[in-house]
């Protein structure tokens, strides 16, 4: 039977930066993803400058969309719209994911894809995996178990099945046109209305040649996207070629949970999708950085995993869990909406971001101040 010091279940990008570290600290690292790779993933893949850090490499030239996006316009349910400049990075997550997937190699990790965790079961210290790979059915042995794997985590429903129901809890949907007159290929459009996504922002933008129209939705996803579709259809003339649609859902309904003994959970699988600020990248990318420092900090001093890991994401988690609350609050009705988006409080925000944007230049990653505040 194979023997690893840690497995990592998830090759998006909280999993192999979690896999990258630890392989290039010595340990014998197993990265198992259940999709063929490159794989697409339904994510914006847009982020800030200071992401690069958190990755721990300078993303190459040839990993970005051809259009970059420098320019941000905010549209208020009442219709008003406020723009400004802000630096963003939009990739591909196929592309993407791929190339952190290559540097976890590069860097020592053992990286399978299609391989799946049918079930595990811990013993002490011994966590014995059971997964399936084009060969077949096979178990494993590991030290530690990092769930890394999404929304729809296997990990995550078996340490904590009450988590999850039997329908679907909410999701977005995507859709990708050829062709926009009214469009400017480096903004991005962000449209604060209940009438078209009663969780978080919708959103419109360019990848390559590909416009991006999407919402999410926490019911009646379908009806929200198709209504903002046809508005953003109208308003800017789109009338390309829809290319194609995609989204995802997930039955997961509770927050955050990082994990147990040796199971650390990191991304969306730990419940770390922030829709106040509409973005879960940073946080993923992160959550695999300090998982990673908690195991090797376990290995240096034999404290405890994961009450390491709690205490490295403690600052993390209240962000999420305030933000939670403060986002359902300004979506209680258009009229709060509106409200929270006064000219004054985006100004003062604005304001705030271009500080703590110049502060992160010079912060370690594991310090960085997640945007927009």
């Amino acid at each position: 039977m194979e023997t690893y010091d840690v497995t990592v279940v998830g090759g998006g990008i909280g999993g192999s930066i979690a896999a990258r570290l630890l392989a290039k600290h010595g340990f014998k690292t197993l990265l198992l993803e259940k999709l063929r790779t490159p794989r697409n993933k339904p994510c914006s893949g847009i982020q800030f400058p200071y992401f690069e850090k958190l990755v721990g490499e300078k993303i190459p030239r040839e990993k970005l969309c051809t259009n970059e996006l420098y320019r941000v316009e905010m549209i208020m349910p009442g219709g008003d719209s406020l723009k400004g400049r802000m630096k963003m990075l939009n990739f591909w997550r196929s592309t993407f994911d791929s190339w952190l997937n290559q540097l976890a190699v590069d860097a020592g990790t053992d990286f399978r894809d299609e391989s799946k965790l049918l079930d595990f079961n811990m013993a002490g210290e011994q966590i014995t995996v059971k997964m399936a790979d084009k060969s077949g059915e096979r178990e494993i042995n590991t030290r530690y178990l990092i769930g890394a794997d999404g929304l729809n985590s296997t990990i995550r429903k078996r340490l904590r099945p009450q988590d999850f129901k039997g329908k679907k809890a909410g999701g977005t949907i995507n859709y990708y046109f050829a062709g926009g007159a009214g469009i400017d290929p480096n903004t991005l459009y962000m449209f604060y209305d209940r009438e078209f996504a009663p969780i978080m922002f919708a959103w419109v933008y360019l990848k390559d040649d590909q416009w991006v129209i999407g919402t999410g939705a926490d019911k009646d996803l379908l009806q929200y996207a198709e209504r903002f579709l046809g508005y953003i259809r109208e308003k800017y003339s789109v009338r390309g070629e829809m290319i194609k649609r995609e989204g995802f859902a997930s039955p997961m309904e509770s927050g955050v949970y990082l994990g147990e003994t040796n199971v650390l959970m990191v991304g969306d699988a730990a419940g770390l999708v922030d829709l106040h600020r509409g973005l879960g990248m940073d946080n993923a990318a992160l959550s695999g950085r300090l998982a990673a420092k908690a195991i090797m900090s376990a290995e240096e001093t034999g404290c405890s995993p994961i009450e390491s890991y709690q205490h490295l994401m403690r600052r993390t988690v209240r962000k999420v869990q305030g933000n939670a609350k403060r986002q359902a609050a300004r979506y209680t009705t258009n009229k709060s909406l509106e409200n929270s988006l006064s000219r004054l409080n985006l100004i003062k925000g604005g304001l705030l971001m271009m500080i703590a944007s110049q502060i992160n230049k010079i912060l370690p990653p594991e310090r960085i101040i997640m945007l927009p505040l």
